[in-house]
C-alpha cells in the first residue's frame, strides 16, 4: 500500500470514528417545531467524494426570503459563511474574501470542491421534500419521512428528536458523494435575532 493510500484510508478512519462518536454528545430536544422559514440548527456534517472527506460543525439560520449557513473547521479551509436570500449567495472566508453567485450549490462547488445540496437541504432538514419538484418518498408508521429521492440525491433519515420528530441524524447520497448531518439542536428563531439579521 502506498504511503498515500494509508493516509487516505486513515483520514477516513478518523471521520467515521468522528460521526459515530457523535452520538454520544448530550443534544437538546426541540421546544416545538419550527416555523417553516423560521429557525435555527447547530451540528456536524461529513463530506465523503470517493476516498477524500471533510467534516465540520454547522449553525444554519434560516429567516423568510434569507439564510445564513456557517461551515466551522473543514479540512484545509477554515471557516465558511453562506448567506444567500432571492437577490443571489454571498460566500465569506475566513481570511476576508468574498464570492457571490446566483446558486449556493455552483458557488460553494466553485470554490471548495463540495457537492453540498444547500438549496434542497433548507427542507430535508426538516424532512420535507423541496416543493413543485418530482420526488419518490416512504414513510414509517409514525408518518415520518424515512426515504426520499429527489433532484438526483437519495435521503436518508435515521434517528429523530422525540419533540416533533424533527430529524436528527440524515445521510445524502449522490453518485459518489456521501453526507452525513447530524443535527445536534433545534430552536425557533427568536423575533430579535430576525430583526438583527435584517438590519
Amino acid at each position: 500500500m502506498s504511503a498515500q493510500a494509508a493516509l487516505l484510508r486513515f483520514a477516513g478512519l478518523v471521520l467515521a470514528v468522528a460521526l459515530t462518536g457523535c452520538s454520544g454528545l448530550a443534544t437538546r430536544e426541540p421546544a416545538r417545531v419550527p416555523a417553516a422559514d423560521t429557525w435555527t440548527l447547530e451540528g456536524r456534517i461529513a463530506l465523503r467524494l470517493e476516498e477524500e472527506g471533510w467534516h465540520a460543525s454547522v449553525v444554519w439560520r434560516q429567516r423568510p426570503g434569507s439564510y445564513r449557513l456557517r461551515l466551522q473547521g473543514p479540512l484545509g479551509q477554515g471557516a465558511l459563511e453562506l448567506t444567500g436570500s432571492a437577490a443571489g449567495v454571498i460566500l465569506e472566508r475566513a481570511d476576508g474574501r468574498i464570492s457571490q453567485a446566483r446558486d449556493p450549490d455552483i458557488l460553494l462547488y466553485q470554490e471548495t470542491g463540495w457537492q453540498l445540496p444547500v438549496s434542497g437541504l433548507r427542507y430535508w432538514v426538516r424532512g420535507r421534500p423541496v416543493p413543485d419538484i418530482k420526488a419518490r418518498s416512504r414513510h414509517d408508521d409514525q408518518g415520518r419521512l424515512v426515504e426520499l429521492h429527489q433532484a438526483g440525491w437519495d435521503i436518508r433519515y435515521t434517528d429523530f428528536f422525540q419533540t416533533g420528530a424533527l430529524p436528527r441524524r440524515i445521510e445524502l447520497v449522490n453518485g459518489e458523494v456521501r453526507v452525513k448531518l447530524i443535527i445536534d439542536q433545534w430552536q425557533r428563531l427568536p423575533a430579535a435575532d430576525e430583526a438583527d439579521d435584517a438590519s
